[in-house]
């Protein structure tokens, strides 16, 4: 099982596969595409910090990774592209190719089936953001070329176990740490990044405004009856109204189980975070990992290490409204 982290910049390589990853995903966006489609981005992550800005930055990016051992995957993950942007993805798909990335990952059916068309030879990696939660839509993609699938946040470990007791032919990535939304984001249709300044940083994305939810039972008779304010959906609303997606949110638990599952890879959120960052989150799953590989704990010991290593490097114990998984806890 690898560590799949967050890159930026051909300097973070070494870094970042010193501490343990082995395997990056990025992007890139430069004024051709911004000033075309500047509330749009091309890949789920808006104008300025987390992007390559050229293909020679990238090209030494993939160079060094791949004289590490490390491979580089490129996102082209936004939900839809319309038709008119097909010219300036051709630019960036044939600039990312001859810069040597190894892998396209992609979320739009109509990209996949473009690039097909197009006779592309590239490995194509599904984003999270097709969703998938159960093996026939899996399969679905497999049938498609993909080799690879991000799956989403919100499957639970039984459900994971589950789908990968069910699938070949396709190696599986899930998340482990950072960005914990409470939305499921193949079903989001908001930008992120597009408010002012002036604006908490906690409601700069429109999906993290405050809001009301309000549940409703079927009744025999016909009638509606609101659910009680304790309903879970309302709970945890209200939850993530007040924290923060980003406070280091952790699946950290979940690699020993994850492991005995057989997924390929453990996907770290950070594109646009500090170095340092990167590296403490790296480093913090490579070890725990290696704990996983020597296989000298049991489960539940294995748990508490998980549990004490993550308040040693974040200086904050575990909170069960930030767990990826908080079954374990």
């Amino acid at each position: 099982m690898k560590i799949l982290s967050p890159l930026d910049s051909a300097a973070e390589v070494d870094l970042l596969v010193d501490a343990g990853a082995g395997e990056f995903y990025c992007g890139l966006l430069d004024d051709r595409w911004h000033e075309r489609y500047p509330v749009m981005s091309m890949n789920r992550r808006p104008a300025g910090r987390g992007h390559f800005r050229t293909f020679a930055s990238l090209a030494e990016a993939v160079k060094r990774a791949h004289d590490r051992g490390a491979q580089v995957y490129f996102t082209l993950n936004e939900h839809y592209y319309t038709a008119d942007q097909y010219e300036l993805l051709w630019y960036y798909i044939d600039g990312a190719l001859e810069a040597g990335i190894d892998a396209l990952i992609v979320t739009d059916f109509g990209l996949i089936a473009s690039l097909h068309e197009r006779q592309y030879s590239v490995a194509l990696h599904c984003s999270t953001g097709a969703t998938v939660f159960n093996r026939r839509s899996v399969d679905f993609f497999k049938d498609l070329g993909v080799v690879n699938i991000t799956l989403p946040r919100h499957l639970s470990v039984p459900e994971l176990r589950s789908l990968s007791a069910h699938v070949s032919g396709v190696d599986l990535t899930v998340f482990i740490l950072n960005s914990r939304c409470v939305n499921v984001d193949g079903f989001c249709t908001f930008q992120h990044g597009l408010a002012g300044r002036e604006i908490p940083s906690m409601y700069r994305n429109a999906c993290m405004l405050p809001f009301q939810v309000s549940g409703f039972r079927l009744k025999d008779s016909g009638q509606t009856q609101v659910l009680p304010q304790d309903a879970s959906q309302v709970l945890r609303q209200k939850l993530w109204e007040r924290v923060h997606v980003d406070d280091h949110p952790c699946g950290a638990c979940a690699l020993f189980d994850l492991a005995r599952m057989g997924i390929g890879s453990v996907k770290i959120v950070g594109r646009g975070n500090p170095v340092e960052r990167k590296q403490k989150d790296v480093q913090f799953i490579s070890t725990l990992l290696e704990a996983v590989r020597a296989g000298d704990s049991e489960r539940g010991s294995f748990l508490q290490h998980a549990r004490d290593l993550y308040a040693q490097t974040y200086e904050r114990s575990c909170r069960p409204f930030m767990c990826y998984y908080p079954e374990l806890l």
